[in-house]
């Protein structure tokens, strides 16, 4: 029975990696890599970077994955960069625990849990190619547990349906 459990996990997770966006982790980090991340504008899925962002459409960044420890609070960052500029993309969201949609926080050491954040790009940015890194800091420590990057078009075009 424990093999079968074994089993069923794995299948589940392949499962779920099939229909994830492509992303890399960070080259820096040293902490984990999420077990899932989709990155979609509306109904439109990204299947591997570059994705595409639509200025003045919603976006959303769901992300799975298993805590690495128990932590208490969780600061969620993204970092923009293009062109050799490069700067912290204000997520109006200082603790990652609001954007936890299984789970409540503190999260403990193996726990599976799932981040959803939405977010709209103004349409006064520019049509650009930008790197964006995103990770998730322990409060405590100051430090990133979980690490990711990817590129994305920003686009001037009609939200897809």
């Amino acid at each position: 029975m424990k093999n079968f459990g074994v089993f069923f996990y794995a299948i589940v997770a392949i499962m779920a990696n099939a229909s994830a966006t492509k992303m890399n982790s960070c080259s820096d980090s040293t902490g984990t890599y999420p077990i899932n991340v989709n990155y979609s504008i509306n109904s439109y899925r990204c299947e591997s970077s570059p994705c595409t962002c639509v200025l003045g459409c919603e976006s959303l960044i769901s992300i799975n994955f298993q805590a690495p420890r128990y932590i208490e609070h969780v600061k969620p960052k993204i970092h923009a960069s293009c062109m050799g500029v490069e700067l912290d993309y204000p997520l109006g969201q200082d603790d990652a625990c609001e954007g936890f949609t299984d789970t409540q926080c503190p999260i403990v050491a193996n726990e599976n849990v799932n981040y959803q954040y939405k977010l709209t790009i103004p349409n006064i940015f520019p049509e650009v190619t930008v790197t964006l890194r995103f990770s998730f800091e322990d409060t405590a420590t100051n430090k990133e547990f979980m690490c990711l990057v990817w590129d994305v078009e920003v686009k001037k075009s009609d939200c897809p349906a």
